[in-house]
């Protein structure tokens, strides 16, 4: 398809009148006004008037210094004004998402929640001896024994873990604001303003998905606040996280990884992956960062079924943390969970493996501190 003439003078003085028309430091009104807010015909025509500005600085016949300067003067004016017209539609679309949306099933699913029950949450790894003590199936078996427990996939453990069972995506921002939000994302590009417009796109998305975090009650703690706490806090904030996680994965992140699609992808290479992981990369890293703490903490007996579930829940999710974070932009993520997911399954065995040598050295001494923890 050839492409467009460039615009004619006369053409061209209209589209730069339209531009300086909009240009917010020399106008109140422009200021107070937002184009994208008002008529559909203003906005089709502002949109007009930067095609033809930027068609003309493309063009080989223009030779003139003072055209040449005319026009960039006009294009860092429009690159201004729908930078900000660009955050005010994000801003006035962008909601945290509703509550029920972050906890209930997919309906298509067979596989249904346990999680919320905590009564029943720790039911899979114990079992009553003939003393009648509660303790890991795994402690009066070998350490190998541990392997099936860690290697153990969906569909002998589905009930456990699946409080959303498979990714959800939202629209999470209605279809005309979309094409809007892509439009002035093509226009930007497009005039080299590439930094500016994932910038911008980031920290307005990035701001809604904490806030998602927030309703889901994950906290911002780094490794070492987490491992400052007291086993019995962490106990409570394990089972939360275990499903805010499933939530942030498979509703909040796939969501946000679908908005940048509808937005940036084909304007560029790998654009939306770009946009995805300014948007979510933080925190990503801050949700992934308790599951590490726990996995590099001290290790201890009262741990094990915790760490059992942790590493369990994080199994079930791998999958699709591989599809939401597929891209190579996304590769640290990928890798950070599975690094987590390896550590928890050594704390497991170690646990495990210390807890073996101890009933066969002294086992009076463990029953005793194993009736110290039931009770």
């Amino acid at each position: 398809m050839e492409a467009p003439p460039p615009p004619s003078p006369t053409e061209l003085d209209a589209a730069e009148r339209i531009i300086l028309l909009w240009d917010s430091t020399a106008s109140e009104e422009a200021r107070e006004r937002m184009i994208f807010e008002g008529h559909r015909d203003e906005v089709d025509r502002y949109l007009q008037a930067v095609d033809e500005i930027q068609r003309s600085m493309s063009s080989a016949s223009l030779v003139s210094d003072d055209d040449q300067a005319k026009l960039n003067s006009a294009i860092q004016i429009a690159m201004a004004r729908l930078e900000d017209e660009f955050r005010n539609i994000l801003l006035n679309h962008t909601s945290p998402i509703e509550p029920d949306s972050l906890t209930s099933t997919d309906p298509g699913s067979s596989t249904h929640s346990c999680a919320a029950d905590s009564t029943s949450e720790f039911e899979d790894y114990s079992v009553e001896d003939d003393s009648g003590l509660t303790t890991p199936n795994a402690s009066s078996a070998s350490v190998g024994d541990a392997d099936e427990l860690l290697q153990r996939g969906d569909s002998s453990n589905t009930c456990s873990y699946r409080s959303t069972s498979s990714i959800r995506e939202l629209d999470l921002i209605p279809s005309d604001a979309v094409v809007d939000l892509r439009n002035i994302a093509e226009r930007m590009i497009a005039a080299g303003y590439l930094r500016e417009c994932i910038q911008v796109y980031g920290g307005v998305r990035k701001s809604a998905v904490d806030s998602s975090f927030r309703r889901l009650g994950i906290e911002k703690l780094s490794i070492g606040d987490v491992q400052r706490l007291q086993w019995e806090q962490l106990e409570t904030k394990i089972r939360r996280w275990i499903r805010a996680a499933k939530a942030c994965v498979r509703i909040v992140f796939a969501s946000e990884k679908k908005l940048c699609e509808q937005i940036f992808n084909g304007i560029g290479t790998a654009i939306d992956d770009a946009c995805f992981m300014e948007t979510v990369k933080g925190p990503a890293i801050q949700l992934f960062n308790f599951a590490e703490a726990i996995s590099i903490s001290r290790r201890s007996p009262e741990k094990l079924f915790k760490i059992l579930d942790l590493h369990d829940a994080l199994m079930d999710l791998m999958p699709d943390i591989e599809s939401v974070f597929e891209s190579k932009l996304s590769e640290s993520i990928r890798i950070q969970a599975v690094e987590i997911l390896s550590r928890l399954a050594e704390a497991a065995r170690g646990i495990l493996s210390e807890f073996e040598n101890a009933v066969l050295r002294e086992p009076s001494k463990v029953r005793s501190r194993v009736e110290r923890f039931i009770h």
